[in-house]
């Protein structure tokens, strides 16, 4: 393509997209007048009258800014509480550290004082709105406040997600911009500004040049391009998760036209309404209902004032002859005044204020409290009759009730905002992390995060009404009396931890670190009593195995004595057998004719057999019994006792042995 083709093709282009710019602008322009009234209410601009001569009162009590700086603490007391929900199993051991990663991205990202700033904006014009982006040079996810001014949807969207088109529309220093883009340096030359509403306090008055309109639009795109698929022609979308181009339609200059780059295929903006009015694109803030009253009782305190100062110095009435020059009376106190004889010189009697006018300023006020829901017992004050901490609590939570409805609508739009961060962390996160998380006790740590917990799909949501407030001296004494009441099993309804987690933060931080200290000390004695059992348990053990020992010990004796005894019973039948031989042979002897000599050698020689016959078996009893008194001797005197205890007739046989 040439680059005179080119050149056309773009100045169509940016035509195309400058008038549907303008269309865009003529839509909203009715929004932008009204919003630019609500502006200079909440600062006190709009009631301001510089027409009014000097001695007229301009006197301006700004409840409208009180309104809004009263719910905007209750708002954002605390930071949001995020809730990852996996939606497959696999995913619930990574929830706890996805939740911690998205509170380490809002501190990061100190989103608490961006969200700050950004509600005084919710609640005046009704809608803030945030652009999601990844900034591929600090590899970080980036949430950039957008001035609602700046912003042009397509005038039949209703919502985000119905828009065909979201044109970001701002002014930029040419250089800036030739040196982004130097292949149009030449003819990127700016100009003074056109539309001053695109630019934050600017004064029409003033010259400012080298600026150039820029738009950036974000497009569903519905154009498709040809390919081929196996030698056959198909289609598919050119731009399937949208467009967007960077047009400056001043210029008829296309600096920039890609697909979006986020996967999403939703555009990267994120709304905060007040009120969300069904069909329609803005939301609604507070000073659109509160801008009547707060006029009118402008207008009534004025007029009080103005009654004061003219009743405060009534004018005088002197005769042209009274003898007092021109001048002379003021209002100073105790001021004397000398006249001619027969002159008048006097005063005239202020008229009263009319009731009415200091009713109805009571009745403005009240309409206003009525219209925002801000009562005075939201700001601390008590109403008339309750007087018990109770009662203004319980009229506080119930004075919350509008405000708890902003908080939803918040936290849901919060919760949009953490989702499409998920969706930029699931793309561009593609390793590890080291995060810094917060604990409890108010110390900090590192944790790393990692990326395969972004392999499952999530939905995150906000806690409800984590980020309003809660009245920590009714909780605490509420969680005291909690922990207090014992459950059936003797435990209290609730730990300490609770309890602490409701005293001041410096208390709180205190007490957690000693609670923290002490449990490890009990840790500690708790390990110590754990070796102490499993060394009693050891010993036991030890002992039991003795037990056993002296017990086949005493068994071993005690068969031992059972084999001596038969040995013995064996023996003493042999010694009778042989008494009973020795008998006979003797009788047979005698009977026998034979000499008493030869019969006295024959009873020698069997006196000696015998005698023989004695030795061997003692011999063997004794070998028995050594052994039997070396294992005695080895038994404690509780062993001993227990064996004697068990077989009595032990004592016998030592004693016969002995």
């Amino acid at each position: 393509m040439s680059d005179s083709k080119e050149r056309y093709m773009q100045q169509q282009l940016a035509s195309l997209w400058d008038r549907r710019f303008k269309d865009a602008m003529v839509a909203k322009a009715p929004y932008t007048k009204k919003w630019n009234d609500y502006w200079n209410a909440y600062h006190g601009e709009y009631f301001k009258n510089i027409k009014k001569p000097d001695y007229k009162s301009n006197m301006i009590s700004n409840y409208i800014f009180a309104t809004v700086e009263t719910i905007r603490p209750i708002m954002l007391e605390n930071n949001p509480k995020f809730q990852a929900l996996p939606r497959q199993p696999e995913g619930l051991k990574f929830a706890n550290d996805l939740q911690e990663a998205f509170s380490y991205e809002w501190d990061r990202e100190k989103m608490m004082k961006k969200l700050c700033a950004d509600l005084i904006t919710t609640l005046v014009i009704g809608t803030s709105i945030y652009f999601i982006t990844w900034n591929s040079s600090k590899k970080c996810i980036n949430a950039i406040s957008i001035n609602p001014y700046n912003l042009f949807p397509d005038p039949l969207a209703t919502s985000l997600e119905d828009a065909e088109y979201i044109i970001y529309a701002s002014y930029k220093n040419e250089r800036v911009l030739q040196k982004k883009f130097p292949k149009y340096a030449k003819l990127l030359q700016g100009g003074d500004i056109k539309y001053g509403e695109l630019v934050n306090d600017n004064n029409q008055n003033a010259h400012i040049d080298n600026q150039i309109l820029v738009l950036e639009i974000y497009t569903k795109d519905y154009e498709n391009e040809e390919y081929l698929d196996n030698g056959k022609k198909k289609w598919k979308a050119k731009y399937p998760n949208g467009r967007q181009l960077l047009i400056c339609p001043e210029l008829g200059l296309v600096l920039e036209d890609k697909e979006i780059p986020y996967n999403d295929g939703n555009f990267p903006f994120i709304l905060i309404k007040d009120y969300d009015i069904p069909g329609k694109f803005w939301g609604e803030g507070e000073v659109a209902q509160l801008l009547s009253p707060q006029k009118h009782i402008n207008e009534l305190n004025n007029s009080v004032i103005d009654n004061a100062k003219a009743t405060a110095n009534m004018p005088w009435i002197i005769d042209k002859n009274a003898g007092i020059g021109q001048g002379k009376i003021t209002n100073r106190p105790g001021l004397i005044i000398r006249k001619n004889p027969g002159t008048e010189v006097r005063r005239e009697t202020p008229p009263s204020m009319p009731n009415y006018v200091v009713n109805a300023i009571e009745v403005y006020k009240r309409d206003i409290e009525q219209i925002s829901g801000i009562f005075n017992s939201l700001k601390g004050t008590s109403e008339t009759g309750v007087y018990t901490a109770q009662g203004i609590l319980a009229l506080q939570e119930a004075g919350q009730s509008r405000i708890r409805l902003k908080v939803k609508i918040l936290e849901d739009a919060l919760g949009d905002i953490a989702n499409m961060w998920l969706s930029r962390m699931k793309q561009f996160w593609n390793e590890d992390k080291w995060l810094h998380i917060t604990r409890q006790d108010g110390s900090y740590d590192l944790k790393k995060f990692v990326k395969n917990a972004l392999y499952y799909d999530y939905d995150i949501k906000i806690t409800a009404g984590s980020t309003m407030p809660t009245n920590r001296g009714a909780m605490l004494d509420l969680m005291i009396r909690l922990a207090q009441t014992p459950m059936p099993d003797g435990q209290p309804l609730v730990d300490r931890e609770a309890v602490v987690n409701y005293l001041p933060n410096d208390v709180r931080t205190t007490l957690l670190q000693r609670m923290g200290d002490n449990n490890v000390q009990m840790q500690q004695i708790m390990q110590t009593i754990q070796q102490m059992q499993q060394q009693m348990q050891q010993v036991i053990q030890e002992l039991q195995q003795n037990d056993e020992q002296t017990i086949a010990t005493i068994e071993d004796i005690v068969k031992a004595i059972d084999k001596l005894n038969k040995e013995i019973l064996q023996i003493k039948k042999e010694f009778a057998i042989m008494e009973n031989e020795q008998k006979k042979e003797k009788e047979k002897k005698d009977i026998e004719s034979q000499a008493y000599n030869n019969g006295f050698a024959d009873a020698e020689r069997l006196y000696s057999l015998d005698e023989e016959n004695d030795s061997e078996g003692t011999i063997e009893e004794g070998g028995i019994l050594d052994e039997i008194l070396s294992g005695l001797e080895s038994l404690t005197d509780d062993e001993l006792a227990l064996l004697v205890q068990k077989y009595p007739e032990l004592v016998e046989i030592l004693n016969k042995a002995e």
